[in-house]
């Protein structure tokens, strides 16, 4: 990546820049700057852009820094605890689904023999009330 030249206005100056990174965000950059040096400037009216001031500036733009560094950590932690969760649960899901597909397996299988004993019994059953109609029929015609 080659290096660019920008000129960006911060504090009323204008400042040539000179980076890799493309004009958009090297002016997101200097107006970020320039606000922070507003609310300095305003905050302490009676100060000129000093020492002190770029002093606390600096530390101001730090303090934004580390709380969003601090956040973004935060982020990643979570994110890494989701990522883990998520593992856990693809597991115990392929688990689940193992032991699905068995009782899957033993439904079909107890079904199976569930109408084979019908078929064995059913036509036994038949044959029981054929043959206790005609005891029956038999007993009444005596």
């Amino acid at each position: 990546m080659s290096k660019k030249r920008v000129d960006v206005v911060i504090g009323g100056k204008v400042i040539r820049l000179t980076a890799e990174e493309d004009e958009a965000h090297l002016q997101r950059i200097a107006r970020y700057i320039d606000k922070k040096m507003a609310e300095l400037t305003e905050a302490n009216a009676a100060f000129a852009i000093d020492e002190r001031l770029r002093m606390m500036l600096a530390v101001n733009i730090t303090d934004d820094y580390y709380k969003v560094a601090d956040k973004l950590a935060r982020v990643e932690a979570n994110q890494e605890k989701y990522v883990d969760e998520l593992a856990r649960m693809q597991q115990e899901h392929m688990v689940l689904m193992e032991k699905f597909h068995e009782l899957q397996r033993e439904h079909t299988r107890l079904k199976a023999e569930h109408e084979e004993y019908i078929e064995i019994f059913g036509s036994q059953q038949s044959e029981n009330v054929l043959s206790m109609h005609r005891v029956e029929r038999k007993a009444a015609n005596r």
